[in-house]
């Protein structure tokens, strides 16, 4: 389970200032030692890491119209962020942080239809979570869009491109919908995260399964009232990317998104303050954030002013604009000991706008952090401190995400070769992406699905699967978390791939955001030849995802007791199940003989699962007859108004009374559904299960002796319902009417009449 991420810009802001020797050794390039098995040789193809990294972001999909895409274990989920209540945030944890007073007053741009609720719906779960958090998801959808801007090829060349278009509009067009602006196209508010991350994290289940009567999930604005100026610039900045990306081929739907952007930017400049995390990624300024915005909306527009919102001075020479968070006056200069991140995205700010400004100063600030990540010499010569690298020579910031701070500087230095045709800062991230990939100690991938070897299990609910809330149980991932980079090594190249350890195998959608683009950017400059594979994503083997589990409680010449448990592991995707039952078939030949009837067995229930969680009782129905002629019945156990995931067991007693002279004569050797059940749990496909009246897993008995047909199933549909009753009662009204007199003769009296009628209304209401 995610822990809160105090790692923030104010702590990289304090160290970036003085370089501590004692956490960031001098290590050169040459020092670094390779992967010990020296006949090792790794699986390198830029081109499927690539098509697979993608896939990670399907899989974090948040909203309506998921089920049927790119993961058949992917469904819709948390639909309620379609109806998000506008109403202040309540005792149950729903609704908004806007107050009564301001929703009044904007109400006409807020719920402009007037039902009373804000649709927040699509954009992407934050990790193996499903809040959607509001500076990752920023950094994430501009990031991605930074690093298709740049290499967008890379994606055409391996057929990625409409995946990756999609992927961005899920983002943007979640960002836009989050927007709310007045008549003069003026930010009102801005919905920065839904869902609250001290009440999600307790559930460890598929995000299908995560209802809101569980997990409540409030929406945070930014206002007038309740400032967020950092998360409403990080999404300026994602969709400001969108525009560019978008404007030639589908101007006025790119229109949109630089239109609400501008507002947003506006809106931060004026309404400056931090927004709310509740302990999760929270920030330590905003200047970082506006010049991320502010530099793209140059980029965009070509207006001057954005970018003298970063740079200006006074007359003096000290910095009045956001640089002057990180640089006194122009006397001084600045080392970023950081990188591009979630909580600090200086670094792709010096690399967008030194290309812009093409001064000294900026070129200084984007080469010098890439030369402090790759330990490659600066151009004085002056200064040898470098990152720390693992003895394997993994460039290693901080073991909480080793990877997906390493693959964002890998992207920064992509990106300087595109705009400098400098190789040296990529020819060291080419060594980090391979190592990244498997070439490393442990000769494991980081990306999951990636090579042979690969981290199994990734801290992800979804593709965990669990129906337990238990991060151990299964023991294996249900589903392969295609493409996602996990956390990582530690210092000393160690990685401990386990679910429960969230420090090397988290998986979250800032990490694969500068993995992404560095992949791209490799694979242009290193892909020659690389090919992404063929009918990609597999799919996965079929399981039986409705099933009867049974085992023998008592027994003797009176009764059989059995626990039937019965099994609803829907995984593609999970959902909860209404409509399941199951049959349970015996043999009466032993009692007919000695003179008796089905009216001398009852069915008792000792235990009922679904009626002592859920309060709603299965529904015993029966027994009825399925063979007459070899005295075969059932009964039957419904769950239908027992909506539900996972298993629900059932303790039921089937009772034979004594004969006229006080004897038992109960003999379940003879039964069906009776075979192979012992003591102990086992899977059985004698006890059939049924969705909606059909079978969906097990075997049946032959069916009504030569005729297989059902006595009462008047429309031969395999069940016994109001249908048939409504049939039986139209033909007792018009008898020239066609029935089947075998199946409508309910007490075998030879006429079809008003009793075989109240025999079916019988077994009607005992269902």
């Amino acid at each position: 389970m995610k822990i809160k991420r105090y790692i923030g810009k104010t702590i990289a802001f304090v160290t970036a200032l003085s370089v501590i020797s004692t956490l960031f050794a001098g290590i050169s390039p040459d020092t670094a030692t390779a992967a010990s098995d020296s006949t090792f040789t790794p699986y390198i193809n830029y081109a499927e890491a690539l098509q697979k990294s993608l896939y990670f972001y399907d899989a974090n999909k948040c909203g309506p119209e998921i089920a049927g895409g790119k993961l058949e274990w992917r469904g819709d989920c948390h639909v309620e962020d379609c109806e998000v209540p506008l109403t202040p945030y309540s005792k149950t944890k729903t609704g908004t942080n806007m107050s009564q007073a301001f929703i009044d007053k904007n109400k006409s741009y807020l719920d402009p239809d007037g039902n009373g609720t804000l649709d927040l719906h699509g954009g992407f779960h934050d990790a193996g979570d499903h809040v959607k958090f509001g500076l990752p998801q920023t950094y994430a959808i501009s990031t991605l869009g930074w690093g298709f801007y740049e290499f967008r090829d890379s994606y055409q060349k391996i057929k990625e491109e409409d995946h990756m278009i999609d992927l961005l509009k899920w983002g943007n067009d979640y960002l836009l919908r989050s927007t709310f602006l007045d008549d003069k196209g003026e930010v009102v508010a801005f919905c920065y995260q839904v869902g609250e991350g001290n009440e999600d994290h307790n559930w460890w289940q598929p995000p299908e399964l995560n209802v809101k009567e569980l997990v409540p999930r409030p929406a945070y604005f930014a206002t007038a009232e309740t400032p967020a100026s950092d998360q409403c610039a990080g999404a300026a900045a994602a969709m400001t990317i969108h525009y560019l990306n978008f404007k030639d081929k589908e101007p006025e739907y790119a229109e949109e998104f630089l239109t609400a952007a501008k507002a947003l930017y506006k809106f931060a400049v004026k309404n400056r303050g931090l927004g709310y995390s509740g302990g999760f990624y929270g920030s330590g300024f905003d200047e970082d954030e506006l010049s991320w915005a502010a530099v793209w909306l140059n980029i965009a527009t070509g207006d001057q002013s954005y970018i003298n919102d970063i740079i200006s001075t006074s007359d003096s020479g000290v910095y009045t604009g956001y640089m002057g968070r990180i640089i006194k006056n122009t006397q001084n200069t600045w080392q970023n000991i950081w990188v591009h991140c979630w909580d600090t995205v200086w670094g792709g700010v010096f690399a967008k706008l030194a290309p812009i400004t093409n001064t000294e100063r900026d070129w200084y600030l984007f080469r010098w952090n890439l030369e402090y990540w790759s330990g490659i010499q600066h151009a004085d010569k002056t200064d040898t401190t470098f990152l720390a690298k693992t003895p394997a020579g993994f460039s290693m910031l901080n073991n909480y995400g080793s990877c997906r701070y390493n693959s964002a500087a890998q992207l920064c230095a992509v990106v300087y070769t595109k705009y400098t045709e400098n190789m040296d800062v990529t020819n060291w991230a080419k060594t980090q992406m391979n190592y990244i990939l498997g070439d490393n100690p442990l000769h494991r991938s980081y990306e999951v699905g990636y090579s042979d070897d690969y981290a199994l299990h990734p801290h992800h609910r979804a593709a965990h699967g669990s129906k337990t809330l238990n991060m151990d149980i299964p023991e294996q991932h249900r589903h392969t978390l295609w493409g996602a980079l996990v956390g990582g090594p530690d210092g000393e190249d160690a990685h401990n791939d386990e679910t429960t350890d969230y420090v090397s195998n988290e998986v979250a959608v800032d990490y694969n955001a500068g993995f992404v683009g560095a992949l791209a950017g490799l694979y242009k400059y290193f892909g020659e030849g690389m090919e992404p594979l063929e009918n990609f994503p597999p799919k996965e083997p079929l399981e039986d995802e409705f099933f009867a589990e049974a085992k023998l409680e008592q027994e003797n010449k009176e009764r059989t007791q059995i626990t039937v448990n019965i099994h609803n592991e829907t995984c593609k995707p999970p959902q909860f199940v209404d409509g399941l039952s199951f049959r349970y078939f015996f043999d009466m030949s032993e009692l007919i003989a000695a003179g008796q009837s089905i009216e001398d067995v009852r069915v008792d229930v000792m235990y009922d699962e679904a009626k002592a969680n859920e309060g709603k009782a299965v529904k015993v129905k029966g027994p009825f007859v399925w063979n007459e002629e070899k005295n075969i019945y059932y009964f039957e156990a419904d769950w239908t108004g027992n909506s539900f995931y996972g298993d629900r067991e059932f303790h039921f007693g089937l009772v034979a009374g004594l004969d006229s002279d006080w004897k038992p004569h109960w003999d379940p050797a003879n039964d069906y559904s009776r075979e192979g059940i012992t003591k102990e749990y086992a899977v059985t496909g004698k006890i059939p299960v049924y969705r909606d009246g059909k079978l969906v897993y097990g075997t049946e008995p032959p069916k009504g002796g030569t005729s297989g047909k059902l006595l009462g199933d008047i429309n031969e549909d395999g069940s016994i319902d109001a249908i048939d009753f409504a049939a039986m009662k139209k033909y007792l009204l018009d008898p020239s009417g066609n029935i089947d007199i075998e199946v409508a003769d309910m007490n075998k009296d030879g006429e079809i009449n008003v009793l075989d009628l109240v025999a079916i209304k019988k077994i009607l209401l005992e269902g």
